[in-house]
């Protein structure tokens, strides 16, 4: 319970900041160098190294993409109901393509399944970092300049600090890490969920003018519903996982659609107005909506 209150804590302590005059306009980014420097290496270093690697590790990477390629059919089918301009099709594809898997993620698995399934949830936040890097970022600049570039994607891979740490830690042998190790990535990595989640609540605003419900409500159905339901759907029949494995990468497969999606709408010229909707609408409905997809996969695996 503490941790669901802390959640709803930090959203509200982001929207009374945003309304402190003396409070940078944009100390997101400051938070967010933090977050993408520090607190997110030191989770790979934290859980990273207890990981058992087995087949069912492949999982939460794969359903990262699935879930994209739902996303494109579903922007695809909302534009063969109602037409759609290539900047609205752009933000509906990375609001529904791109899972909140680490900011609003982690915290909502650290409450429902414990602070070790970290470590799964880990993989599914890798995996959605490859989804935004290789496609959120292709599809994104393709949408707003009618091409990409491969060099500039690669380039991004390989300098995103969080997937250099998580690379190391795969790497680094578990048996020369001293003691105090753990303790150490632990402190490191404690800011990271009320930081995250202060962070996102001061990037989100209401006060725009809004007229695009339609979409809205067709993207959070398609984000919160049909893409954890497939990917339900595919494990269920096709991975033999563990039970842990199994919840965990469904789980984080019904995030609330990623804050970088809005951050990426905004830098490629796309609708940023209907991201930020769709992301901040999101968010809040996602602490009812995966509440009802943890019960639901109780029930799954016990039936």
């Amino acid at each position: 319970m503490a941790n669901f209150v802390l959640i709803v804590l930090c959203l509200l302590i982001g929207q009374g900041l945003r309304r402190v005059k003396d409070f940078p306009r944009d100390g997101h980014r400051a938070l967010n160098a933090f977050i993408i420097y520090v607190a997110l290496p030191a989770v790979a270093f934290r859980y990273v190294p207890a990981i058992e690697w087995s087949g069912a590790v492949v999982w939460p990477f794969v359903v990262q993409f699935v879930g994209f390629g739902v996303a494109l059919g579903a922007v695809w089918l909302f534009g063969r109901m109602k037409p759609l301009d290539t900047a609205t099709r752009g933000a509906m594809l990375l609001t529904m393509g791109l899972c909140n898997t680490s900011f609003v993620g982690f915290p909502l698995v650290e409450t429902w399944y414990g602070a070790d399934a970290i470590r799964v949830a880990l993989l599914s936040d890798q995996g959605a970092f490859f989804v935004l890097s290789l496609l959120g970022v292709g599809f994104a600049t393709w949408y707003a300049e009618g091409h990409v570039s491969v060099g500039y994607l690669v380039r991004r891979v390989v300098s995103f600090p969080p997937f250099i740490a998580f690379v190391l830690a795969v790497l680094l042998p578990v048996n020369i890490l001293p003691g105090w190790w753990g303790v150490l990535m632990e402190k490191l990595s404690a800011p990271l969920v009320p930081l995250a989640l202060i962070s996102v609540s001061l990037q989100i605003s209401f006060g725009e003018r809004f007229g695009q419900w339609g979409e809205l409500w067709w993207s959070l159905m398609v984000k919160l519903v049909v893409v954890p339901a497939v990917a339900l759907g595919m494990l269920w029949w096709v991975a033999d996982m563990p039970e842990e494995y199994f919840k965990v990468t469904v789980f984080e497969s019904a995030m609330a659609p990623m804050v970088t999606a809005y951050v990426v709408a905004s830098q490629f010229r796309l609708n940023s107005t209907l991201a930020g909707y769709t992301v901040g609408v999101g968010i809040l409905l996602s602490l009812l909506s995966t509440a009802g997809w943890y019960y639901l996969l109780e029930w799954w695996w016990e039936g």
